[in-house]
């Protein structure tokens, strides 16, 4: 068989996919992300007090924006806000009363499931018997010697909780059995339980599990008189109410027995029971009244005052406001009351007049306040769910404003005497408002959280959440100095540096967002100061990266950040696994960009060097693999420009400093090779004598780095590469040694090496089919031969037939014919981009022992295929392996008689192994018959 000849340029045109020329494409987000919200940083009013700068004057350039998800942060607010909020009739409640009351409650179910979690404990309680769960059974039983069995108790709070779930399917069970009588009881005892306060921590889970029976005991009710209401005492079905029933449509009987569960209530001694378990039944006053039931509603806020207990109190409040919302959405002025009523009495637990009752109990004043938040949580949520201006102004004004009192005995005549707002008030208050209503009022706001300092919430936490809120929706553009002025009169006073740094960090966006670079500048060193003052503990610098983490991301430019007064020395405070972080973010932020100032450059030298030194054996993989990518990426990003000298001496050090690191020494030998492409290049093809000696150097620099290399597949593809560098350098001495170090690398492989690895293997394939690529234009050896490298790797194949076996060595031998018709042909396909460098078809041409040696070569890989293709064992496999040789043959050799006998039988093997349909056996047949090779197929 004699290979054809080839026309590589008309069969790259022929089999080329067609091509057209791309447009230029805008990316589907470009629009809303190019639009420009550049702020004039030199505008507006300059008198700061933590920076005093030059009044520019210059008045902020607006744009359009888009975006929706940022218009947001600039249009004025829906026209919904402005308008008066027109109350929603009873009628309109009750219609949806069983779709609205649902809602809630999955509502509320989230919210108790955040209580039960937040004060979940597992500590024991002392309770007495007399006002435990058991006691209700000896009540029920009428036992008279039960006073004389009341005793103190200490069971677990799990028990607590088991006992007090069981009883609620116990008053459920009661109901069914029609022991009404007994169920209600049972219910007055666990209402009951709410008055015991003498363990504070647990308070908020009883009153999850205590709520949870009041629930069981008001959907009873509701049933029952639903029932009355729909069937005679006969059983006989009346008429179903529809869902939006009037009192009109209940009939008398079922009134009743409402009005008497009712009065059954009213009945019940003590407070805290009564009020509980009549908002529990609460909802059945839709069977009474046409109107709302808010002056029930009302009643319940003024029995409320009577509760001198202030967890008792807020705790009913708050089920009177989880009620309310299902009933009286669009009413929140009894809710406006009753945290004004609570507030008066909470004042009392911030001045300490609680204070001997609070340490009875075990807990310090702090903590006890703490179990009043999620009471305050939802009220604010409720008073401002759907309020429009006009209310948000009248809240803002009854809670968050200085309130003045009647003066006190004692008290100086004529001096006004006031109530501060409560922290924890101003906090939730902040939280409900809107982004937009906040960013318009921020200075009024800051000033309010100014003058609310107390332990209920510490102080910073509101500036925090104020901060929070105006970066996302600014305020106007003549108040946005102001606002930080006001808020930073106070927080540069702080002593504690983790509350300071808490506020700086959500204040420098702000800066960021809406100042210059003056103000940025001043706050850094104003955080410095603070530093310098008091102990950096691990809180600390956990702000302290946040702020650091804020500046990598405003800036493009690395350079920049580190240009700006104040950030070395920020970062020079890091030390111990946050320094690490920070560096590890740092690297990360150049990911995009090269780093080209010298001065930056040696920064994230030292940097990557502590990152390279802190790992050790003891370090998880998953570190070492982040750290070995940061420091790789940062070498990839040098750019010394022109000055390739100082180039690779960069990369000397980078293989002296990360000297373990197999990814940095590739990293450094890619390097190399593109340092001596762009030397060839600069010298246009012919080198002088200086940059000869300097890709000389890169090249020697590869040979000593390659062998580092742990890996074997890495290595022998960067052996591959350097020679593919050094020849296109007319390197031939360099070129030649650089393959044989690659397949004597190879030849050495350990036995007991897991050759089997599917990544090994497929590593090992890639580099021979890149190697007999690059074989095309290696000059042969002027004493050895044209093939003497190619010999070697047969050698190679034959000795270690464990590096690549089945399918993947077939492809290799194809790869191989391939190669060797390429070498047979008049002119190579495609040649070294240096006239200096003579290939194969001018060193040899017209050479009769060259085409004799290429022939037998020729004739060896043929019964090496057909060897290989007797050997196979999986005959589906042996198929495709058919195939592969087949198309090997029909594109390098003419079609002539022994050829189309030999591709007959190939063809005819992988027709009896596959089915007739496989695309693959289809392709081949098609292609068989395109070359002319007539073969017959039965």
């Amino acid at each position: 068989m004699k290979f054809r000849k080839r026309d590589y340029k008309r069969d790259e045109l022929e089999f080329s996919l067609s091509r057209h020329s791309a447009t230029a494409w805008e990316h589907p987000l470009r629009a809303a992300s190019s639009i420009s919200d550049k702020k004039n940083r030199d505008g507006g009013d300059r008198n700061i007090d933590i920076a005093p700068t030059s009044n520019a004057g210059a008045a902020e350039n607006f744009f359009a924006i888009d975006d929706p998800l940022r218009a947001v942060s600039v249009q004025s607010p829906p026209e919904d806000l402005l308008m008066p909020k027109t109350r929603a009739s009873w009628h309109s409640t009750k219609k949806t009363s069983e779709e609205f009351a649902d809602s809630v409650a999955s509502e509320w179910d989230l919210y108790k499931a955040s209580i039960m979690q937040r004060f979940a404990s597992t500590g024991t309680i002392t309770v007495s018997t007399k006002k435990s769960v058991m006691a209700a059974h000896l009540e029920e039983l009428e036992d008279p010697e039960k006073e004389a069995r009341e005793e103190t108790k200490i069971i677990s709070q799990q028990e607590y909780v088991t006992r007090l779930r069981e009883l609620n399917n116990e008053i459920a069970h009661a109901w069914l059995n029609n022991e009404r009588v007994s169920a209600l009881r049972l219910s007055i005892k666990v209402a009951r339980l709410l008055m015991d306060t003498s363990v504070p921590q647990f308070y908020p889970t009883l009153f999850v599990l205590v709520t949870d029976v009041m629930d069981t005991v008001g959907n009873l009710v509701w049933i029952r008189i639903k029932k009355k209401a729909e069937i005679d005492d006969a059983g006989n079905s009346i008429a179903i109410l529809p869902v939006d029933f009037t009192s009109d449509d209940v009939r008398q009987e079922a009134k009743d027995t409402c009005n008497n569960w009712f009065y059954k209530i009213g009945c019940i001694r003590e407070l805290l029971p009564r009020i509980y378990l009549e908002i529990a039944i609460l909802r059945c006053m839709h069977f009474l009244e046409k109107d709302p039931p808010l002056a029930s509603f009302q009643r319940l806020t003024m029995m409320m005052r009577g509760l001198s207990d202030p967890l008792a109190s807020a705790y009913a409040h708050l089920y009177l406001a989880r009620h309310g919302q299902a009933l009286l959405p669009s009413d929140t002025g009894y809710l406006i009351s009753g945290l004004s009523d609570f507030l008066v009495l909470f004042r009392r637990v911030l001045s300490g007049e609680f204070d001997k009752h609070i340490t009875l109990s075990g807990v310090d004043r702090r903590l006890y306040v703490s179990l009043v938040e999620p009471v305050i949580e939802w009220i604010m949520q409720c008073i401002l769910k759907n309020s429009n201006q006009e209310e948000m102004g009248y809240v803002w004004h009854a809670f968050g404003e200085r309130q003045p009192v009647t003066l006190r005995p004692g008290a100086l005549k004529g001096v006004e005497e006031g109530l501060d707002p409560v922290s924890v008030v101003v906090h939730y208050l902040l939280k409900q408002l809107p982004a937009a209503y906040v960013g318009n009022n921020a200075l009024d706001l800051s000033r309010m959280i100014k003058s609310s300092y107390d332990i209920s919430l510490p102080q910073h936490l509101n500036y925090r959440l104020l901060g929070a809120i105006i970066c996302e929706c600014n305020p106007p553009q003549e108040m946005r100095l102001a606002v930080l002025n006001d808020v930073w009169k106070v927080v540069m006073k702080y002593g504690d540096l983790v509350e300071y740094l808490a506020v700086a960090d959500v204040f420098l966006d702000y800066i960021l967002q809406n100042c210059s670079e003056v103000e940025m500048i001043t706050m850094l060193g104003d955080i410095l100061r603070h530093l310098h003052q008091g102990d950096v503990t691990d809180s600390v610098l956990a702000s302290l990266e946040a702020i650091v983490s804020k500046l990598l991301m405003h800036y493009k430019d690395l350079t920049e950040v580190l240009n700006v007064k104040h950030v070395v020395e920020l970062l020079d405070i890091f030390y111990g696994d946050t320094r690490l972080s920070v560096y590890k973010q740092i690297l990360t932020s150049i990911s995009r960009q090269k780093v080209q100032d010298p001065v930056t450059r040696h920064f994230l030298f030292e940097q990557a060097q502590v990152l390279h030194d802190s790992l050790d054996s003891l370090s998880s993989d998953d570190d070492c693999r982040q750290t070995t990518l940061l420091i790789a990426r940062f070498v990839q990003l040098v750019d010394f420009g022109h000055d390739l000298e100082q180039h690779l001496a960069f990369l000397v050090d980078c293989r002296a400093a990360f000297g373990n690191m197999d990814l940095i020494y590739e990293t450094v030998v890619h390097a190399s090779n593109r340092l001596a492409v762009t030397a060839l290049q600069m010298a246009k093809g012919s080198h002088s004598k200086r940059t000869r000696e300097f890709v000389k150097a890169c090249i020697t620099f590869n040979e000593i780095s390659i062998p580092s290399i742990t890996s074997v597949v890495p290595r022998i593809h960067l052996f591959l590469e350097t020679a593919q560098a050094a020849l296109m350098n007319a390197m031939l001495s360099h070129t030649e040694g650089l393959l044989k170090a690659a397949l004597t690398c190879l030849q050495d492989v350990p036995s007991s090496r897991d050759l089997k690895a599917k990544e090994f293997e497929e590593g090992i394939s890639s580099f021979l089919h890149e190697l007999s690529s690059f074989l095309v234009v290696v000059p042969g050896h002027p004493e050895l031969g044209a093939f003497y490298i190619l010999r070697g790797l047969f050698n190679l194949i034959e000795s270690q037939s464990r590096l690549i076996s089945g399918r993947r060595k077939v492809r290799l031998l194809c790869g191989i014919l391939c190669l060797l018709c390429a070498i047979g042909q008049e002119q190579l396909p495609f040649h070294v981009g240096n006239q200096q460098v003579d290939s194969d078809d001018t060193l040899y041409f017209g050479d009769t022992l060259f085409h004799k040696d290429l022939a037998d070569i020729t004739a060896m890989v043929v019964n090496m295929l057909v060897t290989l293709l007797d050997q196979a064992a999986d005959k589906v496999q042996g198929a495709y392996q058919a195939l592969d040789v087949c198309n090997a043959f029909l594109t390098t050799f003419n079609v002539d008689e022994e050829l189309n006998t030999l591709c007959s039988r190939l063809l005819q093997r992988a027709l009896t192994s596959l089915a007739k349909s496989d695309s693959y056996l289809q392709a081949t047949l098609q292609y068989s018959e395109a070359r002319g090779c007539n073969q017959l197929i039965s």
